[in-house]
């Protein structure tokens, strides 16, 4: 619980920090934006204080060695701040005749260049940084996301990993010493050398299973474990909008002897109805439906029965009692000495010969809850009712009429299954004649002798008015008085 609340907060913690870093990011890109040369004005502030300082020391300099030349001269050195206030006054002078340079006054006014070297303005290209190359957090926020993601999906996987291989261990301590009492090997993995213990095999992260055999009246008994997808993140998000719940199948393969004809099969209604549709047993032996209430079972469940008095027969009381005192717990049962398993996906697909069938016993049972140690040691009863269900049936016999209702049911089904396979036969064979009329009719037009085109159209015309003249009779023979 407490490892879930940790996956929740990285995931909500790895959707709002990109939010607010890409935010941050957002004000300082839109204040360099708007200042654009902000970037280069402390840069542009030291080159000048630096370019003042040089200049200065070099005219210091000038000064120095221009007065020292003057003196030697024996010249009167210059008073610099006179200098420096004639010109001021030159400069006074030029600009108080600056109007009469001014095009708009003055028509027809020629711009003479000023005389002197001018100084080009440098051409400066500011380069734009891009923004992936910037020191900010902004620019990682996709990456951040799917860091959080994965830490989040390692998190589940390792958490609904470890419990489903809680469950399955818990199921098997919990049923090992009923299933040691009536079963001579226990968890058999296909091995040539006998198991030293009993051990669940693993299909899948949530699906494991239990091979049991060495029991009177059945070959074996298949054990699955359908545990829900807890390591997958998309499937724990998924149920929050479908909620589903464990899953355990026991298939019991039956001995060919131990169970009279007859087909079974009772559960929910939504279940059963798509049972139905699918299996092909109950297609072909089940056809009416009919409410559980009236043979003591919850209102909610449906039976298909091929004979009225198998369901009396194999639902005694201890078997209602057990059903009725845990509904939550039971899925559906289906009891067939006709399973083939589902039907085929498409209509081509069907089988002209009777597909090989077997004597099984199958029960699924929902896990109550959400799935806790607890809930699986409740499972217990259920598996005690199948063991029960084995015997039961090999000591339940049908009536001298219901026997014979059976091998009807049988013979009809038997029967069809020899009507598909003629009527193939029958589409094959008329298949066969159009392709060779149709090649017949292309020699006949792509023959270039006309007289020899001529001579096969009456030959084909001869014999169409052969087929019409003396058509299929059926012979009737009359018996004498």
């Amino acid at each position: 619980m407490h490892l879930s609340k940790l996956i929740v907060v990285l995931l909500v913690l790895g959707i709002s920090l990109p939010a607010l870093v890409q935010s941050k990011g957002a004000a300082h890109k839109a204040e360099m934006e708007d200042n654009e040369f902000a970037e280069f004005e402390d840069l542009d502030e030291d080159e000048d204080d630096d370019f003042i300082a040089v200049e200065t020391e070099e005219e210091e300099d000038d000064d120095r060695e221009f007065d020292d030349v003057m003196a030697e001269d024996g010249e009167d050195v210059i008073d610099r701040d006179e200098f420096g206030d004639e010109d001021e006054d030159m400069l006074d002078d030029e600009d108080d005749f600056d109007h009469f340079q001014d095009t708009e006054e003055f028509e027809n006014f020629e711009e003479r260049p000023a005389k002197g070297k001018g100084k080009e303005a440098p051409d400066l290209e500011i380069t734009k940084v891009p923004l992936h190359l910037r020191n900010s957090w902004d620019s990682y926020y996709l990456e951040l996301l799917m860091l959080a993601g994965v830490a989040a999906y390692l998190l589940n996987y390792m958490n609904g990993k470890s419990k489903n291989q809680r469950l399955a261990t818990a199921w098997l301590n919990c049923h090992k010493e009923l299933l040691e009492a009536n079963f001579a090997l226990v968890g058999d993995d296909g091995s040539k050398e006998m198991p030293t213990s009993v051990n669940l095999l693993k299909q899948s992260e949530n699906r494991y299973c239990l091979w049991c055999s060495g029991r009177v009246f059945c070959e074996g008994m298949l054990v699955e474990l359908k545990f829900l997808k807890r390591q997958d993140l998309l499937s724990v998000i998924s149920r929050t909008m479908h909620p589903a719940g464990d899953e355990i199948k026991v298939t019991v393969t039956l001995d060919a002897d131990s169970m009279d004809s007859f087909v079974l099969f009772f559960g929910a209604k939504k279940i059963t109805n798509r049972m139905l549709k699918d299996m092909q047993d109950l297609s072909q032996y089940c056809g009416d439906k009919r409410g559980g209430d009236k043979f003591g079972l919850p209102a909610s469940t449906v039976v298909l029965a091929e004979l009225g008095e198998v369901v009396n027969g194999v639902l005694d009381t201890k078997v209602l009692n057990c059903l009725n005192s845990h509904p939550e717990m039971f899925d559906y049962m289906h009891i067939s000495d006709q399973f083939s398993g589902p039907k085929p996906a498409a209509e081509d697909e069907q089988p002209t010969t009777m597909p090989p069938t077997e004597k099984v016993l199958i029960c699924n049972f929902k896990v109550p809850g959400n799935g806790s140690k607890s809930n699986i040691e409740d499972m217990l009863p259920m598996m005690k009712m199948v063991i029960y269900l084995v015997d039961k049936i090999k000591r339940f016999r049908l009536s001298k009429e219901g026997k014979v209702k059976a091998e009807k049911i049988r013979a009809k089904v038997a029967e069809s299954y020899v009507k598909l396979a003629h009527a193939q036969r029958q589409e094959l064979a008329q298949q066969r004649r159009e392709d060779k009329r149709r090649v017949e009719k292309d020699r006949l037009l792509n023959e270039e002798d006309p007289d020899k085109a001529r001579r096969l159209e009456d030959k084909q015309y001869k014999k169409d008015m052969r087929k019409r003249m003396n058509p299929n009779m059926k012979q009737i023979k009359v018996r004498g008085t």
